[in-house]
């Protein structure tokens, strides 16, 4: 049998399957990594990895693609195989070998070759019209958008601010659309464990999305974009965020928040955000809400910054909290808890300046009333949700002011127990439940009990089994803190942080874990 030839060097220091394509392995140009090469002279004819080119090889000079194999893609659910074909399935592309980390800015700034206005038969290829009618698409692209765990189930049919949003850019920008197509390729592969549309169609839309995203930068830098192409570069690298989610859980070197925000900049510095552009600022919300949650894992990777938040909590209404959960009264204190964190790490403030904010912020936060607040919808359990991410931010405030503090601490296990408490009464069937990820996780990560951690781990299935998506960050940390804390010996009691799981200090630009 012949070989499919060695693993690009890149794919082999991380350990991890490589799609082998030549010049550069496009696993490794999603991710925004540099393909450091192959060994041999000898490459895969596109990116098959199984069916009648498996494991085919010729010269890498030889440039005459395989033809796909024959008959057509069906247009539904009705299998849960699709192939890639000509008219749907991009060329390998050249990305140059600049450094061995690249990030947002190199990868966006990549010179792209003219791009022929293909939307059109894009839309009327058999593949996409099975992506789509996975995603909860009508075939003709018009009436409903539901995307994986954020996107499901957001709102009513008229309400849901994807629906409203999302697909009217998608059916006018290429570059959003072949970023849905890679997110909806990765879950239903998840779904089927059909391993060539997780290795080899998602990261070929993804790339594709990377590559338009780079022209609209590009053009950005050159000429003033449209309204439209500015919330489509937000909505695209939201898109790419929630694909990490699917993919791993993790946003390899942060690339895409911190870019988001060097686009930010420009846009606010220009004219503002205001409520006139409810789209803008709903994109950027989210972006932000997910800028904290990576800062939870390292206050130094904060980059949006407190105009923004409260822009975001002024002008974005209740689609805030729809979408993300957490309230925006609370979301505006922990903003500033970060911002303060990071500027005590960066040494641009004083321990007590630092001590001094933190305790202001922690009596805030338990001085909130959750029962007082309006909430998108009537539903009571809206309280529950509120009150989790109310006490998992006062955890967060005590790890900061003494990281060393032991899980034990009467006021640690209190304000776990007003998590596992608030989230007890939410049912696996409601949707409200998948927005209590980083609550639980938060508890999780001082639960002392061996009940405790399988209640959180039973919530995470239960998210899991609502959303059909998993995210294997957040119980893979706790089990490794779980671990950790189970060797320690008796009247050793010092915190086992998540964090020290989460930090690479050979990595100049560290990943994002996206505990959602």
């Amino acid at each position: 049998m012949t070989r499919a030839g060695p693993a690009c060097m890149t794919c082999r220091e991380k350990c991890r399957k490589c799609d082998r394509g030549r010049p550069n392995c496009q696993r490794c140009v999603s991710k925004g990594l540099v393909c450091q090469g192959y060994p041999d002279q000898f490459r895969f004819c596109g990116i098959a990895s199984r069916g009648k080119w498996k494991n085919a090889r010729i010269p890498a000079s030889e440039k005459t693609a395989l033809p796909s194999p024959p008959g057509p893609s069906p247009p539904g659910l009705q299998t849960t195989t699709i192939t890639t074909s000509q008219e749907s399935t991009p060329p390998a592309l050249v990305v140059p070998r600049t450094s061995r980390s690249m990030a947002i800015e190199s990868v966006l700034l990549q010179p792209v070759p003219d791009v022929v206005d293909e939307l059109e038969s894009l839309l009327a290829s058999a593949q996409t019209k099975a992506l789509l009618h996975h995603c909860m698409f009508h075939e003709s692209i018009h009436d409903s958008l539901m995307a994986p765990h954020q996107i499901a189930e957001i709102g009513d049919e008229q309400d849901s601010p994807y629906r409203a949003y999302i697909l009217p850019l998608a059916k006018k920008q290429i570059g959003l659309l072949y970023a849905v197509l890679g997110l909806s390729a990765v879950h239903l592969g998840r779904l089927t464990d059909d391993r060539t549309l997780i290795e080899t169609t998602s990261v070929e839309y993804r790339l594709k999305a990377i590559r338009a995203l780079s022209e609209q930068v590009r053009k950005g830098q050159n000429t003033s974009l449209s309204e439209e192409e500015e919330d489509c570069v937000f909505a695209t690298i939201q898109v790419m965020l929630l694909h990490d989610i699917a993919e791993s859980g993790i946003s390899e070197h942060g690339i895409h928040i911190t870019g988001a925000m060097s686009v930010c900049k420009p846009t606010l510095i220009s004219e503002g955000l205001n409520g006139r552009r409810q789209r803008a600022v709903f994109f950027i919300g989210n972006l932000a809400w997910l800028d904290i949650i990576r800062s939870f894992a390292g206050t130094r990777r904060l980059c949006f910054t407190r105009d923004i938040r409260e822009m975001v909590a002024s002008a974005g209404g209740d689609r805030f909290e729809l979408v993300n959960g957490c309230p925006r009264e609370i979301f505006l204190i922990i903003g500033s808890v970060l911002e303060k964190a990071k500027e005590y790490k960066m040494g641009w403030t004083t321990d007590e300046d630092f001590r001094s904010t933190l305790m202001a912020a922690k009596f805030e936060l338990h001085a909130w009333d959750a029962k007082s607040k309006t909430y998108p919808s009537p539903d009571p359990r809206w309280t529950n949700v509120a009150t989790a991410f109310q006490y998992a931010c006062i955890l967060h405030v005590h790890r900061l002011l003494d990281p060393t503090q032991p899980a034990s601490s009467p006021e640690i296990q209190a304000a776990v127990a007003q998590v596992l408490d608030a989230t007890a009464d939410i049912p696996a069937d409601c949707s409200l439940i998948e927005l209590l990820i980083l609550p639980l996780f938060m508890a999780g990560a001082d639960t002392l009990s061996r009940h405790s951690q399988f209640y959180v781990l039973s919530r995470f299935r239960d998210i899991e089994r609502r959303s059909e998506m998993r995210n294997p960050v957040p119980a893979d940390l706790l089990q490794q803190v779980w671990t950790a804390r189970a060797a320690q010996g008796p009247g050793q009691e010092g915190n086992i942080s998540w964090r020290d799981f989460t930090c690479f200090p050979e990595l100049p630009r560290q990943h994002d874990y996206l505990i959602i």
